[in-house]
């Protein structure tokens, strides 16, 4: 199985998040997005795990690869800072804030590729 890092910003003036890819038809999507040839589909999605990874030690929380998928507009209920979930992950799920754990931040933007 492949794996692949990416980087992405959650939104303008947050630290880097690096999420992880196992699907190569979601790698080559992620791929798209950062030569440019995807245009619409650019935004990160995927079901918070309220736990450290180890690709992305920074951050208190990952996404769980499997869940991981590109959107144009997000759910208002899903949108939210990296530093706002990181800071209420006890409230991740409730009712209002990123239900069934779906964070979707509406202006994230993909960095980089990281390598596996």
């Amino acid at each position: 199985m492949t794996t692949t890092l990416f980087g992405l910003v959650p939104s303008p003036n947050e630290d880097e998040f690096v999420f992880r890819l196992d699907d190569e038809a979601r790698i080559r999507q992620a791929r798209e997005i950062l030569s440019g040839n995807e245009t619409s589909r650019v935004h990160v999605q995927g079901r918070v795990v309220p736990e450290t990874a180890d690709h992305n030690p920074e951050w208190n929380f990952h996404l769980d690869p499997g869940s991981i998928t590109f959107f144009d507009e997000a759910d208002e209920d899903c949108d939210a800072t990296g530093h706002y979930v990181a800071t209420q992950l006890d409230r991740v799920g409730e009712e209002g804030f990123l239900p069934e754990n779906i964070w979707a931040p509406s202006r994230s933007r993909i960095t980089r590729e990281l390598g596996g």
